[in-house]
């Protein structure tokens, strides 16, 4: 059988055999091949551990994942760019395509998914769905990163809440047991950028101490002095920063705390190599 997408689309732009990929319900599966060195460089899974690439002999099966996420991913991998995302409802394809990712190895571009997520949800006219987290949590197994890093997007730029959220499907995922963790640090956050409201302008003169206990970073001490005159702590309020952070110390980037490492990638890529191995 002759090859299929991306192999003869991009005749020229890497080497090797085709792998053939079936992508999506085996009985509707939708065949995809990809240069093996492309695959090589991008994926430690199709590396023997001497660096040599592996001898692949027949398909491999993607049961689990959209063949439009697929066809996406290889879009990236060939022309070097990745997906535009623009609209909140974006979110959930870029978390589809992290997932894809992992099941391949392909953990920098995982990491890459993480950047893009981050800069799409942004604006605070953004919002992330309960449908998106769900859909996350459905996908992939407790302890996973991107767990963490969905729920913190969506204690942030969550909808407004709606007894639907509450639902049985819902509640047994733990999704808001992981979303009270983080509201915990979200909280110390707040303590540290105290705003006068209504002009109560005590801030204008900066008289804010604040710093985190040296033997218990999750103690917050803040202490605010204006000019040894009583604060009127009613007019003042604790809000989150415009952007994005994830950790208490304010990070603004999801590197430290959801990035996968290269050993990390081989683990979430246990489907494609159990059938690797079986050749």
């Amino acid at each position: 059988m002759a090859p299929a997408f991306p192999y003869t689309n991009y005749a020229n732009a890497s080497a090797g055999e085709p792998i053939t990929y079936c992508v999506g319900p085996k009985s509707t599966s939708t065949r995809f091949d990809i240069h093996q060195l492309l695959l090589c460089t991008s994926s430690p899974l199709f590396n023997e551990p001497s660096g040599v690439p592996k001898i692949i002999t027949r398909p491999l099966y993607l049961p689990t994942i959209d063949p439009t996420i697929f066809r996406l991913i290889c879009v990236w991998l060939y022309e070097g760019i990745p997906p535009a995302a623009e609209t909140p409802n974006d979110l959930l394809i870029l978390m589809k395509i992290w997932v894809a990712l992992s099941k391949l190895g392909i953990w920098e571009k995982q990491n890459t998914i993480m950047r893009l997520g981050m800069a799409l949800m942004q604006p605070r006219e953004f919002t992330c769905g309960i449908e998106t987290v769900r859909w996350v949590y459905e996908n992939t197994a407790p302890g996973s990163k991107l767990r963490g890093y969905v729920v913190a997007i969506f204690c942030q730029r969550g909808a407004e809440i709606t007894k639907e959220m509450f639902s049985p499907r819902i509640e047994k995922l733990g999704i808001f047991r992981d979303a009270v963790k983080f509201f915990k640090i979200l909280n110390r956050v707040r303590a540290g950028n105290p705003r006068g409201v209504d002009g109560y302008g005590f801030h204008a003169s900066e008289d804010v101490l604040y710093m985190w206990d040296v033997n218990d970073p999750s103690r917050v001490v803040a202490t605010v002095v204006v000019d040894l005159e009583e604060v009127d702590y009613s007019r003042i309020r604790y809000p989150l920063p415009s952007f994005l952070v994830w950790g208490d110390r304010w990070e603004d980037l999801p590197d430290k705390f959801f990035f996968i490492h290269k050993n990390e990638g081989l683990k979430e890529g246990k489907e494609v190599l159990k059938q690797l191995r079986r050749m």
